[in-house]
């Protein structure tokens, strides 16, 4: 009964709040003197694609439970037991270090590679790129139907530039087969390559031209293996220039971590008691 009554009331509460633009406000539940607004769901769910009524529902049912149990636990004192009061305080701890360390260490700007960076790095630590498998790059056209791909590839090899036969086909009305449904370039190896019948053709490449189109069940594909890099060689740097990026945004961020550590140290009396080499475990003395 109860579940039914908070669906209905979950339900009404959004069909009025399309039409209001306080909607947000618009209160979902309520035990004794706090409520529960629809604002406050948003905000707790991943709101990107929008939230359903019943996942305001299932939210709100799991609020209510919570917090009865809570005024069930602050009616017996269990706020204020020392066990209780300690994790409070290490969790408010934790949570104002994340937000000095959110305005000091995580700012976008202070962790920003220039290309310059990346190069010089990659240049020092190439040989840490070595390829794990063969990887190719590729570019893909996917067409309808076999014949408009051919067509595609008769005007590559005829000359026409890559790019302005994609335009050429793509804009003549007479050429009504010659429709692109996918296209794009990346590096791929057999495992991201897929179906498997396109990195059976980019691994047997030997020059950078159109391919036979080939068939699969979205249609027929045209691919151009710009390059073929196999297991055991130094990857480009275009194939690791994100991993190296990532790199050096954790290096920066320890670096900046242990610099603010170090200038902030200065303000307080900082002593240690135990040394990184004592034995602090409990030992029968000898008798």
């Amino acid at each position: 009964m109860l579940r039914s009554r908070l669906a209905s009331f979950f339900s009404l509460a959004l069909i009025i709040g399309c039409g209001n633009k306080d909607s947000a406000q618009s209160p979902v539940a309520r035990i004794d003197d706090r409520t529960l607004t629809l604002e406050h769901v948003r905000a707790r769910l991943d709101s990107s694609r929008g939230v359903t009524p019943a996942q305001v529902g299932e939210y709100a049912r799991r609020w209510i439970n919570d917090e009865i149990l809570y005024r069930e636990a602050v009616r017996r004192g269990m706020d204020n037991k020392e066990s209780v009061r300690a994790q409070l305080e290490e969790v408010r701890r934790q949570l104002a270090i994340n937000a000095l360390l959110q305005d000091e260490i995580y700012t976008e700007k202070s962790v920003q590679s220039t290309s310059e960076d990346i190069s010089q790095y990659y240049s020092a630590h190439n040989k840490e790129f070595t390829l794990p498998t063969d990887v190719a790059l590729v570019s893909l056209l996917l067409f309808r139907d076999r014949d408009a791909a051919n067509v595609f590839r008769t005007l590559v090899l005829k000359g026409t530039p890559w790019a302005q036969a994609v335009r050429q086909t793509m804009a003549d009305p007479q050429q009504s087969l010659l429709i692109v449904t996918r296209m794009d370039s990346a590096y791929y190896s057999q495992s991201t390559l897929l179906p498997v019948e396109l990195w059976r053709v980019a691994s047997a490449s030997t020059k950078p031209e159109p391919s036979f189109p080939v068939q699969t069940n979205e249609g027929s594909y045209i691919l151009i293996v710009w390059k073929l890099d196999r297991q055991g060689q130094i990857a480009d740097l275009a194939y690791v220039e994100q991993e190296i990026r990532s790199r050096l945004t954790i290096e920066r961020r320890r670096r900046a971590l242990e610099g603010l550590i170090e200038r902030l140290r200065s303000n307080h009396a900082v002593e240690f008691m135990v040394s990184d080499h004592a034995d602090t475990s409990s030992t029968n003395s000898e008798k």
